[in-house]
């Protein structure tokens, strides 16, 4: 049976003319009012692959889904290892509806085209590209079941990318204090943004007024910095001092910056 006259059907009706004016009437999932930015409708797609890729892609993820789980859709993880199911509550993930599985890198595709049927949102970090058949045939699952399906590695067909390019811890500063939050800047097809994940609550946060972005011990990632407010100088410090032990340090953090 031929799709051209389901397609003209469409097509004829008030205000509908492709698929994706289709699919954008289709209410997506809620995300916190931090990350609802970064996407073009203001929350997770449903029946779209979306993929969130850079460093601290999985904690972004998680907090992009916590909204839903706490709206009692179930989520599901594949291949995402065992992470801290602490961590994953101080994202603001309701943990009974969140569901992890140790899934073989090879076998992410079959365990997905399972829970697809289920799950309202999948969160998968892929073991292999898919070929373009066995990707067509998921995106078509996808679209029927009107879920969502995130994914920590670049796959094609997907719709929103999301990408952390920069991420710099605060607290810590100069060998002392505890880590209190993680500056990001992400881009994505709305721009360029920046936020704390996780937050001092563990929780998405805005940045607070003040907060720079500054190169950071000669670095040249351009990585964002707290502002001078949060890190007042210590007589004491090595580095205020003029002390020749800070060049050291100085050079150690460059190197392991270039090896992580």
């Amino acid at each position: 049976m031929s799709a051209a006259p389901v397609v003209q059907q469409l097509s004829r009706e008030m205000g509908i003319s492709t698929a994706t004016a289709l699919l954008d009437r289709i209410p997506p999932h809620p995300v916190d009012p931090v990350l609802s930015p970064l996407f073009r409708r203001g929350g997770l797609p449903r029946g779209e692959l979306v993929t969130v890729t850079g460093e601290l892609s999985l904690s972004c993820a998680l907090a992009t889904i916590a909204a839903a789980t706490r709206e009692q859709k179930w989520c599901a993880g594949i291949g995402l290892g065992e992470p801290a199911v602490s961590s994953i509550a101080d994202l603001g993930v309701d943990l009974d509806h969140f569901v992890n599985l140790a899934t073989p890198g090879e076998d992410w595709l079959r365990v997905a085209s399972i829970l697809i049927e289920s799950f309202d949102i999948i969160l998968v970090d892929p073991g292999f590209a898919p070929s373009a058949k066995e990707r067509a045939r998921l995106l078509a699952k996808i679209r029927e079941r009107r879920m969502s399906l995130i994914s920590l590695r670049p796959l094609s067909g997907s719709t929103e990318q999301i990408e952390i390019t920069d991420a710099h811890w605060s607290g810590a500063e100069r060998g002392r204090g505890r880590l209190r939050a993680c500056l990001v800047r992400a881009r994505s097809q709305t721009g360029t943004h920046r936020f704390l994940l996780p937050g001092p609550t563990g929780t998405p946060a805005e940045v607070p007024a003040g907060t720079l972005e500054v190169l950071t011990g000669g670095s040249q990632s351009g990585a964002p910095d707290v502002s001078a407010e949060d890190t007042p100088a210590d007589p004491q410090d090595p580095q205020d001092s003029q002390d020749p032990r800070w060049a050291t340090i100085t050079h150690l953090r460059q190197v392991i910056g270039h090896v992580g």
